[in-house]
């Protein structure tokens, strides 16, 4: 009734123009250019604006978090489309928007790249973040003391004063690219500091910012001072941080079939952590996990679990996800349903038994994986999950049984 007396005292142009303010409101955003490249350099110089490149996937998540939530903020599409003549590419399409990535080196997702009315690029960032944080990036093409291609320039030609190594490594932290000299740039900073100035919190805070190889200086310093991290960011998220470098390594070791290097984190776990036991375990598993010994990954994952399932029950589900997807060994499989049944005990889900009855499956014990999977059903509809793909599961089983009679 309301709005059907609203509609009878709105002139018809009144109308057109409120319909159109909605429609205009609706399509609020950064805008994007449809046309090809070559033209959006010859907007930008005949506007006289940068450009601003966006290159995504259909299946990034964190770039459709940008486009719902980002990119159509009020005071970021003022901003960006004031300042830039905009582009978006696919970096998976085959044709241009791969072989601009390919131009530029992108190969992370999403990437913003920030380019002068030339076609020069500025600046790199990406990932997903904030309005407030993407707003920055952009203004921070223009400062010399934040872009990265600025810096990368000065860099080049010999600069290598304490503030451009610092600022310079800051902003590498988006240069997906295999030449990248990330590790290299923060190393020369960190030895621009004397040992004083190591433990200032603007240093703290840099080398915590920073995720690099094991031998790197940066990680080195890290795990050796983590009692300084602790104030600043609390003990829990230094110990996450610090355990994620021995369990990364350990398995790049195994990957690589790297001795030396298993044994420096071995060494490292000696010398840096109280919780040596199970720490020690961890690194051995993930060394197993690197070198794909699935059986051997699978028993020392079960060693682990039967002193820490309750407390480290997702080391144990990761374990049981890569057997069930790359692992063709029936025995190490079911090793991997008796490791999700230690999580079951504790950790009582639809996502866990089902796991376990997908391993049975693979392990060949169809009478076993039909129990555990009714199970996983019951859980499903408890739980509000989708109980298509357990049902599935189910019809598969039986139909394996009816055919083996």
């Amino acid at each position: 009734m309301y709005l059907k007396f609203f509609f009878s005292f709105v002139s018809l142009p009144l109308l057109s123009l409120l319909c159109f303010q909605v429609k205009a409101q609706e399509k609020s955003g950064i805008a994007f250019q449809t046309n090809a490249w070559a033209q959006v350099l010859e907007k930008a110089r005949a506007e006289r604006k940068a450009v601003f490149l966006y290159a995504y996937t259909p299946a990034c998540r964190y770039c459709r978090q940008m486009e719902q939530a980002v990119f159509p903020d009020q005071e970021v599409y003022t901003y960006y489309n004031a300042t830039f003549v905009s582009y978006k590419i696919n970096i998976e399409d085959g044709a241009e928007g791969t072989a601009l990535a390919k131009k530029y080196g992108i190969i992370a997702f999403p990437t913003y790249m920030y380019f002068n009315q030339l076609g020069e690029p500025l600046h790199q960032s990406g990932s997903g973040k904030s309005a407030a944080d993407f707003l920055l990036d952009g203004k921070n093409a223009f400062n010399p003391q934040k872009a990265l291609f600025s810096l990368k320039r000065k860099y080049e030609t010999g600069d290598r004063s304490a503030a451009l190594l610092f600022h310079y490594s800051n902003a590498l932290y988006f240069y997906h690219q295999v030449d990248s000299p990330k590790e290299q740039v923060v190393g020369e900073y960190l030895a621009t500091q004397k040992p004083q100035e190591l433990t200032s919190e603007e240093n703290l805070r840099y080398v915590f910012s920073k995720d690099l190889s094991f031998r790197s200086p940066a990680t080195q310093f890290f795990l050796a001072n983590q009692q300084l991290f602790i104030p600043l960011f609390g003990q829990e998220e230094v110990l996450q941080k610090a355990e994620k470098f021995i369990t990364r390594t350990a398995n790049t070791a195994g990957r690589a079939q790297d001795l030396a290097l298993q044994q420096e984190v071995q060494q490292a776990v000696r010398s840096y952590f109280k919780d040596i036991q199970r720490l020690t375990s961890l690194a051995q598993l993930y060394y197993l996990g690197g070198k794909q010994e699935w059986l051997s990954y699978a028993n020392a994952t079960l060693a682990h679990g039967k002193r820490y399932a309750s407390t480290d029950w997702r080391t144990l589900y990761e374990t049981a996800i890569y057997l069930s997807y790359f692992s063709e060994d029936k025995e190490a499989l079911a090793v991997g349903a008796q490791i999700m049944q230690q999580v079951t005990k504790t950790h009582q889900s639809y996502d866990n038994s089902y796991l376990q009855a997908r391993l049975l499956q693979k392990a060949g014990n169809h009478q076993a994986a039909l129990r555990v999977a009714q199970e996983a059903l019951m859980l499903a509809k408890q739980q509000g999950e989708a109980i298509a793909d357990a049902q599935n599961l189910i019809a598969e089983l039986r139909k394996a049984s009816n055919s083996s009679r």
